[in-house]
């Protein structure tokens, strides 16, 4: 049985993705962490990881980048994808309304991308950042907070659990004497998750590659970087731009493009960066996500 290590707890998002990827007879572990999710799969506690690295309205998952690039030496590759639709609703406790909500829990993605919803139903609220939407879910369950003022400790009186509410999957809901209320997005909301493992994954019918590289310091040299691509026709689906955190200003740089590392035409391409380059890597080339 293959076990799995996801960025966790159970019913996020990211356990969600999994499952549709390996299916209901592997063993998932969930992790606390995108870092976690990597050790996991590194010292072969687990077979594969499943990390979010993109939004579609909220932009990339910066510490999952930034994993790859802070251990450049590790050895695993990316195996494939998986877009994931997001759902979210705003969960509440059964007997309350939307104006007895005064304070809104969840994961900072999921607040920023209900944002808009909020400040037209909810503008009252309260909005407090939690670890998980799951962790969000549990905050409704507490006791009233601790306020601790120079040492002593005073209970919260401004808002208690029934007077919070979570943004979260409905799934969250059940069984819990809570509703959901569906959260309506006009946009295409969409996360892109990254299935990491050892060795490399089979080449697909359709493939992407995804690199790092960092740039030497000269003038023109992102637009020399990319010449080669254009030159061999190969079209770049997402670039990238992180600090490098070693030298203010420098800069690491993660490209997403359609062809595997086998082609001829992406082997010239990635001769040509290199010369470009003080660091290059390349992360995986695995099937399009269907």
């Amino acid at each position: 049985m293959r076990k799995i290590a996801y960025l966790g707890p159970e019913k996020t998002n990211t356990h969600l993705a999994a499952m549709a990827r390996f299916g209901r007879r592997a063993k998932y572990e969930h992790a606390p962490t995108v870092d976690e999710v990597f050790h996991q799969v590194e010292r072969r506690r687990a077979d594969y990881g499943v990390v979010p690295v993109e939004n579609s309205l909220e932009g990339a998952v910066t510490r999952t980048l930034d994993r790859f690039f802070d251990f450049v030496d590790t050895p695993i590759h990316i195996h494939g994808e998986i877009e994931q639709p997001i759902r979210h609703s705003l969960i509440l406790h059964a007997k309350r309304r939307l104006p007895d909500i005064l304070v809104v829990f969840s994961h900072p993605q999921a607040l920023a991308q209900c944002s808009e919803w909020l400040d037209k139903h909810v503008s009252h609220a309260q909005r407090w950042e939690v670890s998980s939407t799951a962790e969000a879910i549990e905050r409704l369950h507490q006791p009233k907070p601790t306020v601790r003022i120079k040492g002593k400790q005073l209970q919260g009186s401004v808002w208690s659990p029934d007077t919070c509410a979570a943004i979260a999957r409905p799934e969250l809901a059940d069984g819990k004497k809570l509703i959901a209320l569906p959260i309506p997005e006009d946009r295409d909301n969409k996360t892109r998750f990254l299935v990491i493992g050892f060795n490399k994954p089979a080449r697909g019918a359709r493939n992407k590659t995804s690199i790092l590289f960092a740039l030497k310091d000269k003038p023109g040299a992102l637009h020399d970087a990319l010449v080669p691509f254009k030159s061999q026709r190969i079209n770049l689906t997402k670039i990238e731009s992180r600090p490098s955190k070693r030298k203010a200003w420098e800069y690491v740089f993660f490209i997403d493009f359609d062809g595997h590392e086998s082609e001829p035409r992406v082997q010239r391409a990635l001769k040509a960066l290199e010369a470009s380059t003080t660091l290059l890597r390349i992360l995986g080339s695995y099937p399009i996500a269907s």
